[in-house]
């Protein structure tokens, strides 16, 4: 290449040497100055949250809970809402919502209790472990299920 520059320097006379001056010389530098930054920004910056999703089914009875005005209705909600306190305290809590009573059965499970859909929260947490212990402490934990999904942004949104 540096022949070719040569060459045509040569054919073009003082043109191309003020064009060759002109061009921007790369400066090796830049990209490992900028490299480095970015790393030390990437190790020095604290965890950040991952959104997590905790998806909670309930057995059949429990669900029907809700519809109790009594005190076993009264115990249901004022577990979930105990646990949405304690999250909010915390300031993980990003949002949720009890589900409509949809029936759902699974292959195999339908001699059994089904679990239903029962609604959700989204916490934002700094590793899967700590979502772990936040779902397990949910009241549907001992007699259902939740389970810990991350999100990630659906595209165009």
């Amino acid at each position: 290449m540096k022949k070719n520059l040569r060459a045509r320097s040569k054919s073009l006379g003082s043109t191309a040497h003020c064009f060759k001056d002109a061009i921007p010389s790369p400066d090796v530098t830049k990209p490992k100055t900028v490299r480095l930054s970015l790393i030390t920004l990437l190790t020095a910056s604290p965890a950040r949250p991952e959104p997590i999703v905790l998806p909670i089914h309930e057995c059949p009875n429990q669900i029907a809970l809700r519809a109790d005005s009594g005190d076993a209705g009264s115990v249901y909600w004022a577990s979930f809402a105990n646990w949405g306190q304690q999250a909010a305290v915390a300031d993980i809590l990003r949002g949720g919502a009890a589900m409509g009573p949809v029936p759902v059965a699974t292959p195999g499970s339908l001699a059994g209790p089904c679990l239903v859909p029962g609604g959700f929260f989204q916490i934002d947490v700094a590793d899967a472990g700590t979502a772990g212990s936040w779902a397990a402490s949910l009241p549907a934990a001992t007699s259902g299920s939740v389970k810990v999904r991350a999100t990630r942004p659906a595209l165009g949104m």
